[in-house]
């Protein structure tokens, strides 16, 4: 079984978010990660496990407009993304957020979703692993083991990731194994630890059966598909 994580980011409004919960399944193996606002509606209303797209490197207080670690952790959330492409390309997410951001998830019992991955030109100069291993070792050399063996990583492909707008172009399921593997072996070499691998950037309906025939890999963070009802219920069927 493939751990299935929904990024919605901002797609949805109230409407759309419940009409959703309506025309899906749900399973308490597979993790929504809604915006905000809609937190408590899937604790209370599906039958997901829920996540946080985010979180504050603040631990609450005075800090207007931040969500904190613990509240998170008061509504029922158990996974929360961390250093997600868009929020280190909009919001210029340092490596000392990002390791605050982990800690914080951890000490309240919140699995942290790192993602990691490499730029359209870094894919052309075929530096991948340098990419994803720079951000792996970043970060992960400031964490203690008992919090790395919490993290999920999620590799996604920043030119691979669905804008909406442009067709989806994803990584060959060779490449994609590829450096799944390297993630592995990096983390079990330098920290002594297992780690579970997920691809995400544009995973469909149309691309899903085919992605799942790579067995290194443990499952996907998905994005847009994850507002799409019918498609959403397709790739749960496929792997829950």
């Amino acid at each position: 079984m493939k751990i299935i994580i929904g990024n919605q980011k901002a797609y949805l409004d109230a409407e759309g978010m419940n009409n959703f919960i309506k025309e899906t399944k749900g399973d308490k193996n597979v993790i929504i990660c809604p915006s905000f606002p809609y937190i408590s509606t899937y604790v209370e209303k599906s039958n997901y496990t829920v996540g946080a797209q985010d979180v504050s490197t603040r631990d609450g207080g005075a800090t207007t407009g931040e969500i904190c670690a613990k509240q998170l952790a008061s509504l029922g959330v158990k996974y929360c993304i961390v250093g997600h492409s868009e929020r280190r390309a909009f919001f210029k997410e340092s490596r000392e957020e990002l390791i605050e951001k982990i800690t914080k998830l951890s000490e309240v019992g919140i699995i942290p979703i790192f993602c990691v991955g490499e730029n359209r030109e870094e894919k052309d100069e075929d530096i991948t692993k340098d990419v994803v291993g720079r951000e792996i070792l970043q970060v992960y050399d400031y964490l203690e083991k008992e919090t790395i063996e919490k993290i999920i990583i999620a590799y996604e492909p920043i030119w691979a990731i669905s804008d909406g707008k442009n067709p989806a172009r994803i990584p060959t399921n060779v490449e994609i194994a590829d450096v799944t593997a390297y993630i592995k072996d990096l983390v079990s070499e330098k920290y002594n630890a297992s780690v579970k691998v997920l691809y995400g950037g544009s995973v469909n309906k149309k691309n899903v059966d085919e992605l799942n025939t790579i067995s290194i890999c443990d499952g996907y963070l998905i994005g847009g598909a994850s507002v799409k009802a019918e498609e959403f219920n397709y790739i749960m069927e496929r792997n829950v």
